[in-house]
């Protein structure tokens, strides 16, 4: 049995209606991993001169040194594994299927999300980044509803919210989730942005990050989520 470490965070859930995907995006590596990792980022965050938190916002034509560190990084790490889920934002009936709430919709595709990709045998512990819902219980919500369908398959250690600017790996999971993004609602007003989704799509062994992969691929996993 294996203990891992999920670090989550969402991307254009509740921003300009204009882009139609929304993207939930997810990080994991073996527990035991999790100390040098960070240390590694810390030291690239150094050398490249880069201070506060990280994430796509930042990618920038004057900070492309740092990002691309960061992309190799992820690519020749094989304990670094990421999925991310996006969902057509006008597809999704929250006053049919979700009693008119569409926060507790939200949380249903954190739950797609993560469900399908726990492995039988595994623990887990989950960290999402925090965000004020209107509905304290969000997380405990969720990390029971996760613990009920994987009883006897897989453990889920804990569950809980974190504040990304503490966590670098989650900054790392916006960074994979901002590209699935930006491709997907096909933005065009970066050339360091679209080259970085471009060369972050080779260094996974994809053709592009612009669809569904298949559900066997285990470096960058991209989850068409196309129900209700």
């Amino acid at each position: 049995m294996t203990h891992f470490n999920i670090y989550c965070d969402e991307s254009r859930h509740t921003s300009d209606p204009s882009q139609r995907f929304l993207v939930i995006g997810a990080l994991q590596c073996p527990r035991d991993a999790k100390r040098a990792l960070v240390h590694d980022i810390h030291v690239l965050m150094a050398r490249h001169n880069a201070h506060g938190e990280l994430g796509w916002k930042r990618l920038s034509p004057n900070r492309e040194a740092f990002y691309w560190s960061l992309l190799e990084l992820f690519a020749r790490n094989d304990s670094l594994r990421f999925r991310a889920l996006v969902a057509d934002r006008s597809r999704l009936n929250h006053e049919l299927y979700n009693v008119g709430d569409s926060e507790l919709g939200f949380y249903k595709l954190y739950y797609q999300l993560l469900v399908h990709w726990l492995e039988p045998g595994n623990t887990y512990s989950i960290y999402l980044d925090w965000q004020q819902n209107q509905e304290q219980h969000r997380f405990k919500d969720l990390h029971a509803v996760l613990t009920n369908k994987l009883r006897g398959r897989s453990a889920i250690h804990c569950l809980e919210p974190v504040t990304s600017e503490n966590v670098p790996l989650i900054g790392l999971c916006d960074l994979l989730i901002g590209a699935v993004g930006y491709v997907w609602n096909n933005l065009q007003g970066s050339q360091t942005k679209l080259k970085f989704c471009d060369d972050l799509a080779k260094a996974s062994g994809l053709r592009g990050i612009g669809s569904s992969t298949p559900k066997s691929e285990a470096k960058f996993n991209i989850f068409h989520f196309e129900g209700r």
